[in-house]
């Protein structure tokens, strides 16, 4: 953990000549900008390639000021928001920057909850105050109350700058003031539930249209399944936690049954269906520890990670 007694955190309440800075000038540190500043608030911008920053500031966007350095844009913002790539990337690009002086940091980089640590820890030696973030939305949705940015650590921090937060993003919250609770969601609602449920639709959707089936007839069922989904998400999540996984509609056998049977079809069509195949296992994996009279989340006691959440 941090030594916090090396470096520890000043007021930055004295004048600054910007509201944020905004590190990092790619798509999503773009947008983060221009809406900030489209709202009323003065924002410096800084990228590793200062020409995109300067191009920023050249946009015709009142508000926008590219600076020479990173420690211009700490030293002269209020709040400081770091949008990289990686962890990796944003400790390089915020590395001069050795005292804080009690400015806030929020980081929107795309990691694991490790490198979220490790990032707070590095923000409080030198000074700074700390928020991991996760955005759940596109550059174009930044602004927008479709847009969330999921925020966790200095509760502080939040109470400050949460109107600011907010202009980004309407759905946006603290989640926790567990630092890894934004990077561990991020991971699981968007690397393990988004981009695998998309992946799964474009499964389906490459079979059924390569079949001739009408389009709209495509978009009106997925919207059905979609809401279906929804319940069924909600209803998985309650019986996770309290590990009661009964059910009085489909068991996971009929799951399993039906799902193979959409398999070997879709393998005969010469579809690979790598996804379907990755969820007929799981099913299979759940019918062999006996789950199959089950409901269908029964399968959170055999595909591994930390165990059932609400026992067995």
């Amino acid at each position: 953990m941090a030594n916090t007694e090396t470096t520890m955190p000043q007021s930055n309440d004295g004048p600054k000549a910007h509201d944020i800075a905004v590190v990092g000038c790619g798509l999503m540190g773009s947008a983060l900008a221009r809406t900030l500043a489209r709202s009323g608030y003065s924002v410096a911008v800084w990228n590793r390639t200062p020409e995109r920053a300067e191009a920023l500031a050249r946009e015709g966007v009142d508000g926008i000021d590219a600076v020479r350095s990173v420690q211009d844009a700490v030293d002269t913002s209020r709040l400081v928001i770091a949008c990289m790539s990686t962890y990796e990337a944003t400790l390089t690009a915020l590395d001069p920057v050795t005292a804080w002086n009690g400015t806030p940091l929020v980081n929107v980089a795309s990691g694991t909850p490790e490198e979220a640590e490790h990032m707070a820890d590095w923000a409080t030696e030198r000074g700074g105050r700390y928020l991991d973030g996760a955005i759940l939305g596109y550059p174009q949705d930044i602004g927008s109350d479709a847009t969330m940015i999921l925020l966790s650590g200095s509760p502080d921090v939040w109470s400050e700058h949460e109107q600011v937060l907010r202009v980004l993003g309407g759905a946006s919250l603290l989640v926790s003031e567990q630092v890894t609770a934004a990077s561990l969601l991020d991971v699981g609602i968007v690397g393990a539930f988004y981009v695998s449920a998309l992946a799964a639709h474009v499964e389906a959707a490459t079979y059924v249209l390569g079949k001739g089936l009408d389009p709209e007839v495509l978009r009106a069922g997925t919207l059905v399944a979609l809401a279906g989904l929804q319940q069924a998400a909600e209803e998985a999540t309650t019986a996770i936690l309290n590990g009661d996984h009964t059910t009085d509609r489909a068991t996971l056998g009929t799951y399993a049954g039906g799902a193979r049977a959409s398999l070997a079809v879709m393998r005969g069509a010469g579809q690979r269906a790598r996804l379907l195949e990755a969820a007929v296992e799981n099913l299979g994996l759940a019918e062999e520890a006996g789950l199959g009279g089950l409901g269908f989340s029964a399968q959170t006691r055999v595909i591994g990670g930390s165990g059932p959440v609400g026992g067995v």
